[in-house]
């Protein structure tokens, strides 16, 4: 998994701003895919998105991932667990108007179809500053 810490402007990847203050988002990027069963997330490259979670000060996170499923009529299952420098679990992500924190995106079709999973989160915004590693649970 990459991170990727900065301020917006023009899609480039800035430096914090001055010391102490917290960055305008934080990006964690699983370069590597990740697979359940039949179904797989794609590592990027090709046309495929790498998944990504993106979290902002606010308590607002974004998800970007490109799916497929070797079979059709399943479905990914994703739980986001926010973790401290220390790999301990401060929270993970609900998902926005629920208490819920499973992510569901449906694969009725099999490859070669591929889904393009776009999400949003929500989290405590009193966590970001602590905010150093994530972490994803999933099942097919």
């Amino acid at each position: 998994m990459a991170v990727t810490v900065g301020a917006l402007a023009l899609g480039l990847a800035l430096p914090a701003g001055p010391a102490g203050a917290s960055p305008a988002y934080k990006t964690f990027t699983w370069k590597n895919g990740s697979i359940a069963g039949e179904c797989q997330m794609y590592s990027g490259g090709a046309g495929w998105t790498a998944p990504t979670w993106t979290l902002y000060p606010d308590g607002t996170a974004r998800f970007d991932a490109t799916l497929t499923s070797l079979s059709g009529d399943d479905a990914w299952l994703m739980w986001a667990h926010l973790k401290d420098e220390n790999g301990a679990l401060l929270a993970d992500i609900h998902v926005p108007g629920s208490t819920s924190t499973k992510f569901v995106k449906n694969l009725p079709l099999a490859y070669p179809r591929k889904y393009r999973w776009l999400a949003e989160g929500r989290f405590d915004p009193s966590l970001y500053p602590l905010i150093e590693r994530m972490s994803l649970s999933k099942h097919c």
